[in-house]
């Protein structure tokens, strides 16, 4: 399969022939090992990243040099979407969780088929409407909900990284230590064997 066929099966878009023309011409595939960090805060990325298979997870680094996680993306999902938005340098810093293989869609070639067929600009319109609601929804959590309801929630919206993503990340994501978000699972496994 080229880049516009796993684009179109992954996303349930279709892709007109131009686009994915200038998709297949321009896109290649990349493979990265776990642990890899593909993006550095601070570094310019000229590149979006869509998942065929893998996690990777967003960070900053405090004062403390403690890195606090920002986000997630695993399949079927993008990432390094902050410089096609803003042009700038990267805030936080990109590593793979999962080894993962990518298509790796140049800046350049995104603002052109967007220009060039409607569904792919209406899909990442969605795409950022979609990033902004789970900051909104991730700042609610951290302000009104308790560690405990943070994590059932996480689960609930990403039950695909519950089981595939080191607890120390799912802890630094909702806010609460490690140790913390062990215990609580414990309880909760504890309950629901009752």
């Amino acid at each position: 399969m080229n880049a516009s066929d796993y684009l179109e099966e992954g996303l349930g878009i279709s892709i007109d022939e131009n686009a994915a023309g200038i998709i297949n011409s321009a896109a290649f595939f990349a493979d990265f090992p776990d642990k890899r960090i593909v993006l550095l805060e601070g570094k310019k990325s000229e590149n979006l990243y869509y998942i065929i298979c893998g996690i990777v997870r967003g960070y900053y680094i405090d004062e403390q040099g403690n890195d606090i996680t920002k986000c997630f993306s695993s399949e079927n999902e993008f990432f390094s979407s902050e410089g096609l938005r803003t042009g700038n340098v990267s805030s936080f810093t990109i590593e793979c969780l999962e080894a993962c293989r990518c298509i790796k869609l140049p800046y350049d070639m995104v603002y052109t088929v967007m220009k060039e067929d409607e569904s792919l600009k209406n899909l990442f319109v969605k795409s950022y409407l979609k990033e902004i609601e789970r900051l909104e929804s991730r700042t609610k959590n951290l302000t009104l909900m308790n560690a405990e309801e943070r994590y059932i929630d996480f689960c609930r919206q990403f039950p695909q990284l519950c089981d595939r993503v080191e607890l120390k990340y799912i802890a630094s994501y909702i806010g609460i230590r490690a140790a913390s978000l062990s215990r609580i699972r414990k309880g909760i496994k504890n309950i629901s064997s009752d």
